[in-house]
């Protein structure tokens, strides 16, 4: 789906579902091609969750961010985020639902940041400053989702989980939510949730980096993550 302009006086944003497409678009453009969304990442969204973070904790560098459900593309985008910023980044999913290898090995390699995967949320969400999570089935997966439904019980995020994770903890989602499913009302509608407003901010200051303006130099260097 084609969401902006195509004149030349103006950056088009695209959310496809194959990331191929956004890259094959962008090589072809005149002009800057946003990424707004892809099946394998969502980097504008992990632009307004980092100034969540550097917003409501103080700083993204030393803080433990973990994630808790399926393995797809919000997970993909912090790891990127994880070999640019260092930070302790933990992906807490169920079997055989683990983020790409690769993008995994990335982010290791770059020595940044500690990433963790693991298959137990329980013990992942221990001293986290942000419990993070998504739905468990993404676009292109709604036909699986009552059967992962019955894989991901016990990745839901609820009190008890939180409570795990400490009073501090803010709870964070891309949206939208499927309440109830992986996460409760009582976790969502909690005052620690202070995410969605961000998105425009965020996009925003993209804008403004891609028409020429200054913006902070840590926000540039989130915005030039690369995909792969």
């Amino acid at each position: 789906m084609f969401i902006g302009t195509n004149s030349a006086e103006c950056a088009p944003s695209y959310l496809c579902f194959l990331a191929y497409a956004v890259t094959l678009i962008a090589g072809y453009a005149s002009v800057p091609v946003v990424n707004g969304l892809t099946d394998y990442n969502h980097r504008c969204q992990i632009m307004a969750d980092a100034l969540t973070i550097i917003e409501h904790v103080g700083q993204l560098e030393g803080t433990k961010v973990v994630y808790v459900g399926d393995g797809n593309n919000i997970v993909h985008s912090w790891l990127l985020l994880a070999s640019v910023l260092p930070f302790h980044f933990v992906c807490a999913c169920p079997k055989g639902f683990e983020p790409d290898e690769k993008t995994v090995e990335k982010a290791r390699s770059s020595g940044v940041s500690k990433i963790e995967i693991t298959n137990g949320p329980k013990e992942a969400v221990r001293g986290a400053d942000v419990v993070y999570s998504d739905v468990w089935a993404s676009m292109g997966q709604k036909g699986e989702a009552e059967y992962r439904r019955q894989l991901f019980q016990g990745f839901q995020i609820n009190e008890d989980l939180m409570k795990q994770a400490g009073p501090k903890a803010y709870f964070m989602h891309c949206l939208p939510a499927e309440r109830g499913v992986e996460v409760t009302n009582g976790v969502i509608e909690a005052p620690n949730f202070p995410q969605a407003e961000n998105r425009m901010h965020a996009q925003n200051a993209i804008m403004l980096h891609l028409f020429g303006l200054r913006v902070r130099e840590r926000v540039t260097r989130v915005i030039e993550i690369p995909d792969y």
